[in-house]
């Protein structure tokens, strides 16, 4: 008799939730959020198999000692604590914990959810039946699975979401220009449904245990390589993906359900253009791609971005244009940004 998805997945998926809370949340806040994030968990991940990755966050430990504890009670086994002394940012926290769960030889899938009560646990079985079809497919194990948001904008607001969109769209068509003299390209099958890129920014993700080692190594690569850029604080989504593609990995997505605006986030809000330009350098750089193939792909990216609608939208999107283009092809920087108002549309 086949199982049923739930007793399925308590007996192979592992789930991490790194957490960290500013200084300014209450404890009763932080603890809340977790509360959230925990219930019911344990209809779908043995609670032995759950671990929360306190990212040195001193303020947090109690608040999240208190919630495994009250899952702990109504589920018979608390989920494992591990804290972290130093704050080395949610790719640092995400590496350890999946690190610590690819110790356990039964564990097959390995999810990440964010402590902010914004990634649902019962969206995590339809991810996993997901996981089950792309690999019975697929025929193997080189799989990954998004939980995509249906909006960018409404939980991120017209900049992030627009911008998260030209990141997404130039990942993908950048890896497939460096695929390509390979005779190789993304495998898009199992993402093509929704449209458009898959949101590979979102935080919500169930790994097999082969990409779990590629997120762990390429991420630690990426922050030994440049420790000046704090990689393990802006990168856990970004670089991995990336690695994963260019490597042949096949992505997958569903829509999620997401709060209508970010309950909480580290996102650094004060430099957009800064924020994005610099993944979108970091790329090009990773790819080595010729200037008129890399330009020409973030130009279509950001000639469709209705960021430039907005008021200081225009002026952003040149400065982020220009940011890369003067840290990898300074020889470019005469040629204007795509603009509005040129063509009838």
């Amino acid at each position: 008799m086949r199982l049923t998805i739930a007793r399925r997945m308590r007996r192979c998926v592992g789930g991490m939730v790194p957490i960290w809370f500013p200084e300014s949340m209450s404890g009763r806040q932080m603890q809340d959020y977790l509360g959230r994030t925990l219930a019911d968990a344990e209809l779908f991940i043995d609670p032995s198999r759950l671990l929360l990755v306190v990212d040195g966050c001193p303020q947090a430990e109690e608040p999240t000692r208190r919630a495994a504890a009250e899952m702990g009670e109504r589920a018979g086994f608390e989920p494992r604590m591990i804290v972290r002394e130093e704050n080395g940012g949610k790719g640092a926290a995400v590496c350890t914990g999946l690190r610590r769960l690819l110790e356990d030889d039964d564990v097959e899938a390995l999810s990440i959810r964010d402590a902010d009560g914004d990634h649902d646990i019962y969206d995590l079985p339809q991810l996993y039946r997901h996981f089950e079809t792309v690999r019975e497919h697929s025929e193997s194990d080189r799989i990954f699975v998004v939980g995509g948001r249906f909006s960018l904008t409404r939980p991120l607001g017209l900049a992030r979401g627009e911008l998260e969109r030209v990141l997404n769209r130039v990942t993908v068509d950048a890896v497939n220009a460096k695929l390509a003299p390979e005779g190789a390209a993304v495998d898009e099958r199992f993402t093509a449904r929704y449209g458009e890129p898959a949101d590979f920014q979102s935080g919500y993700k169930l790994y097999s245990r082969e990409a779990a080692e590629v997120v762990i190594e390429a991420l630690e690569k990426a922050d030994a390589g440049m420790p000046e850029h704090r990689v393990m604080h802006w990168a856990v989504e970004f670089i991995p993906t990336v690695e994963l593609l260019l490597r042949g990995f096949i992505p997958a997505a569903l829509h999620r359900v997401t709060w209508d605006g970010q309950p909480q986030t580290t996102f650094d809000g004060s430099n957009i253009a800064r924020a994005y330009s610099k993944q979108i350098a970091w790329l090009f750089e990773r790819l080595d791609l010729p200037a008129g193939v890399a330009m020409t792909l973030l130009d279509r990216a950001l000639a469709e971005c209705e960021y430039i609608t907005a008021d200081g939208g225009a002026d952003e999107i040149a400065t982020l244009r220009r940011q890369v283009v003067e840290r990898c092809y300074p020889d470019r920087s005469s040629l204007p940004p795509p603009g509005r108002g040129e063509i009838f549309i």
